[in-house]
């Protein structure tokens, strides 16, 4: 019996002329936010690509000069970006997707996309995640809202239960023969955007990184059921076909629009973002209480004088320069990890009331998890941002260090040979399971809201009105 009523909820489906028009804009927008998409991956992987050999050939050949000048001229660390963020680009657009690594600074990612933007770009950018996430949902509430409602003004509800078909089953089959067609139509867009971007590397390794994919595919899953069910119970319950769609379209507009913003505004009230000068002036407050250079280099020489029993600066055998440039970085860089790390905690606090708070609005929660295993998300910037940070304090100490290792003072110049020992920036994205163990409580999130939608089924199932 439950395979007939799925034949005909699919078939009646298919044949619904509201099906083949929304599914098919649908179709038409995913594929081209996908295509979108994949070409903005391909141009910033080329960009990074180009950039990135660029400044290794600039920094190995910029000639013979003192270590610590060769520090201040620096290296830029470059942001590869995961294949599928052409599926969801999350925070790309508002992250630097460069560092520029010196001595005595730590600097924050730059050249944000969202700088370049036109006028019309900053209006909002379609993507293959945003038409998941808020239009598709539209597309279930318009195809189930009447699965119910529609057949009790028709009559025929009361048709079928008085031939001996359950509650159960019937609500079984409808939910069935709802998800059929939405499959028919999303597999496909899946498989087509999952081989688009494939292609799109050259070595095709986004395949097997399939953890990911598969995560992302069983988060969109539970987000999609969310709305089918909750439109079975709602469609079950209302009084008309009518009162059914409104009910589920004001539902849809606040899960969609006002429940991210009052989330994301707590979560900015609750945890404070420091301005820019806020953040600077207190980075400089710490760094104004460090030994200037003068004392600083005062205090190694004694120490060194101590060191090598010698009397006078000029007989100590050893480079005060590269000593004091050692300890000074060491100092500066302490300053710098703590604010930004406390600037990252402030962000991931943020992120993680977020998390919690998405009971209230379950598209956060497929919103983070997506972005999360697209590796385009917050965690992976930081990651990132972290990397770079311990390269560009190992690529100076090694400069700093080989002037000690010299016994050199600051005319002390070396060249091309030098420059290869220090390798190229690498980076390499964090492993799925640290993404998923971040992401633990987004994915709580809609598995409490499937449950909970499960439990209140058997009451909604007894008191749906039949006619």
């Amino acid at each position: 019996m439950i395979f007939r009523i799925v034949q005909k909820e699919t078939i009646s489906m298919l044949r619904d002329g509201r099906y083949k028009w929304t599914a098919g804009l649908l179709v038409v927008l995913l594929s081209g936010a996908l295509i979108a998409g994949w070409q903005h991956f391909e141009k910033i992987e080329s960009q990074r690509s180009y950039a990135q050999q660029t400044d290794r050939e600039m920094w190995v050949g910029q000639g013979e000069k003192n270590q610590h000048s060769a520090a201040h001229f620096g290296v830029y660390a470059f942001k590869p970006t995961s294949p599928l963020s052409a599926l969801d680009q999350g925070v790309l657009q508002y992250t630097g997707v460069s560092v520029f690594m010196e001595a005595h600074s730590v600097q924050d990612a730059t050249y944000r996309p969202a700088d370049d933007a036109t006028a019309v770009q900053r209006l909002g950018n379609l993507t293959a995640s945003l038409t998941l996430q808020v239009l598709l949902p539209l597309l279930i509430i318009l195809l189930t809202f009447g699965t119910f409602s529609g057949e009790r003004e028709q009559g025929t509800l009361r048709q079928l239960l008085s031939l001996g078909v359950s509650r159960w089953v019937l609500t079984l089959g409808k939910g069935l023969g709802v998800t059929a067609p939405l499959l028919l139509m999303l597999i496909p867009a899946t498989l087509i955007g999952i081989a688009a971007v494939a292609l799109s590397t050259n070595d095709g390794s986004v395949l097997w990184d399939g953890g990911r994919i598969l995560m992302m595919v069983a988060t969109y899953i539970l987000y999609f059921s969310i709305y089918i069910i909750i439109s079975l119970l709602v469609s079950a319950l209302a009084a008309s076909s009518r009162q059914a769609l409104v009910i589920l379209l004001g539902f849809w507009m606040f899960i969609s629009f006002i429940g991210p913003r009052l989330v994301t505004d707590a979560a900015d009230s609750k945890y404070p973002v420091p301005t820019a000068s806020t953040f600077s002036a207190a980075i400089q407050e710490d760094m104004d209480a460090l030994p200037s250079w003068t004392k600083r280099t005062e205090t190694v020489q004694v120490r060194l004088m101590e060191e090598h029993k010698v009397d006078s600066v000029a007989a100590i055998p050893a480079s005060v320069a590269g000593h004091t440039l050692l300890e000074a970085e060491r100092d500066e860089t302490e300053v710098y990890r703590k604010h930004f790390e406390a600037l990252g905690d402030v962000h991931h606090q943020q992120e993680q009331f977020t998390q919690k708070a998405a009971f209230l609005s379950p598209v956060l929660a497929v919103q983070l998890a997506s972005m999360g295993f697209a590796g385009s998300d917050y965690l992976h910037h930081r990651h990132f941002a972290k990397a770079a940070e311990t390269y560009r304090y190992d690529f100076v100490q090694t400069l700093n260090q080989d002037l000690v290792d010299a016994q050199a003072s600051w005319d002390y110049e070396v060249g091309q040979e030098m420059w290869e020992k220090i390798p190229p920036f690498s980076y390499e994205l964090p492993a799925v399971g640290e993404v998923l163990s971040h992401y633990v409580p987004s994915l709580v999130v809609l598995i409490v809201w499937n449950i909970a939608l499960l439990l209140v089924a058997p009451v909604v199932i007894a008191n749906m009105k039949i006619g």
